[in-house]
């Protein structure tokens, strides 16, 4: 299955590597349904056989949100097992590792995101926002325990802000220059550049050996999702993996030219 040329609820385009995935449903907030959960995953899962896909910018049609979390009229018609111990829950499919795609993705947000939001912000690599952007979890609000949702982002959040954040529901909102303050957001600009400056990001990273940055987000999730020892004992065969021949005359080819990288102080 290749990646198709149409979809309903996304909008795709490829340039100098990057790939922009557009959540395309501005009328519903950008919300989930049945129609995007399964795009999005099919194409997470697509992309990691396009080689000239190397890094991913997610975002939202529109300036007013970035991702509401689930359709309601999706989350209401969504069938259950009758069982407690066993869950079908469509949202898992929003974020990219579940697909098992290991390709740097970005977020960049513009406007609302909440709720379910966060199961792919909670995969992305980091976020660059608008500064418009807001970030909250309306679950307690209408009576439901938010669960997954500070789940995957824990660890890019503060944790008495992550609790606050799940618990306070409609109340309270985080601003993106306060979340830039937390770390939780990388860099925080104006609206109608924001597009703009994520692709910038995205087209240096995407110039790079991809094997090896792929290696070393390999390597960073393990230590995310690992404790410290164990994810240090898988080092040594990341390393082995990641440091391929090609990418290491790649790298020495581009040392010997003589080129040097001018850096962005930030």
């Amino acid at each position: 299955m290749a990646i198709p040329s149409s979809f309903q609820t996304l909008l795709f385009d490829v340039t100098d590597g990057v790939g922009v995935i557009t959540l395309n449903r501005p009328e519903k907030y950008n919300s989930a349904d049945a129609v995007l959960v399964d795009e999005l995953w099919n194409l997470w899962s697509e992309l990691r056989y396009d080689d000239s896909v190397k890094v991913v910018v997610l975002t939202g049609a529109g300036d007013k949100a970035f991702c509401t979390g689930i359709d309601r009229d999706f989350a209401m018609d969504n069938r259950q097992p009758d069982s407690p111990f066993m869950m079908d829950d469509p949202m898992l499919k929003l974020g990219p590792k579940q697909a098992d795609l290991w390709k740097p993705v970005i977020a960049a947000v513009n406007g609302m995101a909440g709720g379910g939001a966060f199961y792919a912000l909670g995969e992305c690599e980091f976020i660059i926002a608008a500064d418009h952007a807001t970030f909250f979890d309306p679950h307690t609000t209408y009576g439901m325990a938010a669960c997954f949702e500070p789940m995957f982002m824990f660890g890019q959040m503060p944790w008495g802000e992550l609790v606050r954040m799940s618990l306070m529901g409609n109340f309270e909102r985080i601003s993106a220059q306060t979340a830039l303050g937390w770390g939780m957001v990388s860099e925080v600009v104006p609206g109608e550049r924001l597009l703009d400056r994520t692709l910038e990001i995205a087209t240096r990273l995407a110039s790079l050996p991809q094997i090896a940055v792929q290696g070393t987000l390999r390597s960073l999730w393990a230590r995310r999702n690992m404790p410290r020892t164990q994810a240090i004992a898988t080092a040594n065969h990341l390393v082995e993996i990641g440091n391929r021949p090609e990418a290491l005359a790649e790298g020495q080819a581009f040392f010997a030219s003589g080129v040097r990288v001018t850096p962005e102080i930030r």
